[in-house]
């Protein structure tokens, strides 16, 4: 699952906010070491200059107070009879020790007038104390600042997010079609302000080319049906002299059957093309018939399909209660699909709720087996120029009936030994 917008800026503010906290403590904690060890170094070189002009006048003595000591060791005297540590020193030194719960800052030097070693130690446990206090002090407002930059982060990254969700929400509740509202421009960032009125030139355009579509297909509508009402007139003229032979009336039914389908075909692909549901009458079929009229209409329309066409049907009363134009559509170009692709023959099963209608040819283009195949994907199969066969076009009628119907198109097998198609039926009557 992705995260959302507002909880990776969050989690980014925080973390920039955390890096400046600790980089902060951090150099003021080198700074604060720094000036207590510039402090107590240069405060105890200036004892050893003072102590070093009082042995040059013979005033010094030997000082021990509750902060500081100060001993003289005259060349070549043991150090022995010096506290331990300052024993063993390698000098100059400059150093913090520790002796048990005291700390103490060292300091020797070499003298030679007159000659010997000057040792200075200053008890510094209490400030070193105190600093310690003062670390956890930093460590206390460290801690407290991250607790605070937190709620920061999560409140900042809501507010800066807060207009792009709003922007969001508006494009997600446009709902398709011939009119859509256009969303708010209004907002205070100007990047916002760009992207919804770009989403708003989008919106028009798609309006503008909507209302176009629905213009072309009235056009069509009218277009289509004056040619259909004009043959059918002249069929019921032929049918009204009374002239033709027996067979010309069988001729001239099969004639007038053609244009039924034709004429109920045509609206079907209107009524596709306008994303509307079929307006008519929903009828209870029975799928074996719908497919052996469709068959027969194949095998009469063209000689050549005649006995290609097997059917295995091991659910005689499977039934379905919807419109006959549509499953007939259906039925069509399936069958005509797997005729075109092989010359051996066709097998059509009905198993329980399913349709199988497979060739043996070699198998559909990746492109088109991908498009049928991908799950939410739109139903128009695209083509370039040129290549809009009729192959690609029958199968775009089927995925949409299929769509309408609320029936699943599955293609089970697409290689060189053939193509299968299975249809699952859900409206059952």
């Amino acid at each position: 699952m992705k995260s959302s917008l507002t909880a990776h800026l969050a989690r980014t503010l925080f973390f920039l906010i955390a890096a400046t906290t600790a980089t902060s403590m951090f150099i003021v904690e080198l700074f604060v070491n720094d000036v207590e060890d510039t402090i107590l170094g240069l405060e105890l070189k200036a004892e050893a200059e003072h102590f070093t002009k009082q042995l040059q006048q013979g005033h010094f003595q030997t000082i021990k107070t509750a902060q500081l000591v100060a001993v003289f060791l005259p060349e070549g005297q043991a150090d022995a009879v010096m506290p331990a540590y300052f024993q063993n020193l390698s000098l100059p030194f400059s150093q913090e020790i520790e002796v048990g719960q005291t700390t103490l800052l060292i300091y020797g030097r070499q003298l030679e007038e007159p000659a010997g070693k000057l040792f200075l130690a200053k008890d510094i446990t209490i400030m070193e104390n105190r600093e310690s206090l003062v670390l956890l002090v930093l460590v206390g407002v460290a801690g407290l600042m991250v607790l605070i930059g937190f709620f920061v982060a999560r409140t900042g990254a809501q507010y800066l997010i807060r207009p792009f969700k709003k922007l969001t929400h508006e494009v997600l509740n446009t709902v398709p079609g011939s009119s859509m509202e256009h969303i708010a421009t209004d907002y205070r960032d100007q990047e916002f302000c760009d992207i919804a009125e770009a989403f708003n030139r989008f919106l028009s355009a798609l309006e503008h080319h909507i209302e176009r579509e629905k213009s072309f297909v009235k056009l069509a509508s009218h277009e289509l049906r004056t040619p259909l009402a004009v043959m059918s007139g002249a069929l019921n003229v032929l049918e009204q002299r009374q002239s033709l032979s027996a067979p010309d009336q069988k001729t001239l039914s099969r004639i007038r059957r053609a244009m039924q389908t034709m004429r109920d075909d045509t609206d079907v692909l209107l009524e596709l093309a306008r994303s509307e549901a079929p307006e008519g009458d929903a009828k209870t079929l029975v799928l074996q018939d719908i497919v052996q009229n469709t068959i027969d209409d194949l095998e009469h329309g063209n000689p050549t399909h005649a006995g290609r066409i097997s059917v295995c049907n091991n659910n005689l009363e499977l039934r379905v209660k919807t419109h006959p134009a549509l499953v007939r559509m259906l039925f069509r170009n399936l069958l005509q699909n797997a005729l075109r692709h092989t010359h051996a023959g066709v097998e059509v099963r009905l198993i329980e709720n399913r349709i199988s209608v497979r060739d043996f040819g070699l198998g559909l283009p990746s492109k088109i087996t991908e498009h049928l195949s991908t799950i939410g994907a739109p139903s128009a199969i695209t083509s370039s120029a040129g290549e809009f066969s009729n192959t690609t076009f029958g199968l775009l009628i089927v995925r949409l009936v299929c769509e309408r119907l609320g029936w699943d198109l599955e293609i089970a097998q697409s290689d060189n030994k053939g193509t299968e198609f299975l249809i699952h039926v859900h409206s059952r009557a």
